[in-house]
């Protein structure tokens, strides 16, 4: 059973706040616009991002494993500065991420945790990109909610530790090939 801790629900929240504010665009944008902007842009972030990192826990916990996400101050920090310094048109973010307690697990285990994130974004973003072909507020949303949540996928994909790509890779080269590739066509068509 997952279960969570009152520190980790609330580091959850600090981080999708932070990740929130960092593309707002607050000081840039027209009041007005930043409504729109954080509908069109940081619900499917946030909602990419909380998945993503649940689904890491979820699969932990299944292997049998202590899991908690935490967030990390400095990386929040960092996002906050870019996001705000750019408008939120730049974003790098490092807010956080699931640490999983054991003394030992497999490299397939490793992978496969590693592997749930990325998999939960892509998953999110083929229920965005459906309402991409809508107009209005809508298709802005799904078309914001399918690249964000492929990027997501992608960046975390990346073969580079401590990234999920680096536990993938580590565990199956082919596994990482047959995904990170078709995800970075798939960006490329969508901008």
């Amino acid at each position: 059973m997952v279960s969570f801790t009152e520190i980790e629900l609330r580091h959850i929240s600090i981080s999708v706040l932070a990740l929130v504010i960092a593309v707002s665009g607050i000081g840039f944008l027209p009041l007005e616009d930043v409504g729109y902007r954080i509908a069109v842009i940081s619900i499917p972030l946030a909602l990419g991002f909380t998945a993503h990192e649940l689904v890491h826990k979820f699969v932990a916990v299944r292997y049998g494993y202590f899991a908690v996400y935490r967030m990390w101050t400095m990386g929040l920090a960092f996002a906050l500065l870019i996001g705000l310094a750019s408008g939120g048109k730049v974003l790098f973010a490092a807010p956080g991420a699931v640490m999983i307690l054991s003394s030992y697990f497999t490299r397939r285990q490793s992978g496969i945790i590693g592997l749930a994130g990325p998999a939960t974004n892509i998953a999110i973003a083929s229920c965005f990109f459906p309402l991409s072909y809508l107009s209005g507020l809508i298709g802005d949303i799904g078309l914001w909610g399918a690249l964000i949540n492929l990027w997501l996928a992608f960046f975390n994909l990346l073969p580079f530790p401590p990234l999920d790509g680096g536990k993938v890779f580590s565990w199956s080269p082919a596994a990482w090939t047959a995904i990170e590739v078709p995800l970075l066509v798939s960006i490329v068509m969508l901008f």
